[in-house]
């Protein structure tokens, strides 16, 4: 009865581990759209970590299609972490345009340490394409 006892305990627990486990199988796939039009959406957000957290995730996975959601960020009365998020993605992902955004932002920037952010990205970006 013990055995009997321990394989229904042993065999309980495979079951809830088995259920438990993520699916990850090489089948399962990502739309690419849906995914970017909620990290638009996402940068709309009044929460500024959520913001911040969007923009670096189309940054992460080169979302191109949110340029023109990320150049915004930096025109608009944003926190700092949300400008400063949307133009390391625009510096990234964003080619000449996005550069020229962050070049266009940093002269109107009132904040110095976002201002010096810009400059640094902007410099390092520059680097790296040498």
């Amino acid at each position: 009865m013990k055995k009997l006892h321990a394989l229904l305990a042993v065999l309980l627990g495979v079951s809830f581990l088995a259920a438990s486990a993520p699916k990850n199988s090489s089948n399962d796939t990502v739309d690419w759209t849906k995914a970017e039009e909620a990290y638009k959406a996402n940068l709309k957000s009044e929460n500024n970590g959520v913001a911040a957290s969007a923009a670096g995730f189309i940054r992460k996975y080169k979302l191109t299609g949110a340029v023109e959601e990320l150049k915004t960020l930096l025109t608009k009365d944003n926190a700092d972490n949300v400008k400063m998020a949307a133009a390391l993605s625009l510096v990234s992902i964003g080619g000449t345009e996005g550069r020229t955004a962050v070049e266009n932002a940093m002269k109107k920037e009132e904040t110095e340490i976002v201002t010096e952010f810009y400059r640094s990205i902007l410099h390092t970006s520059e680097t790296t394409e040498q």
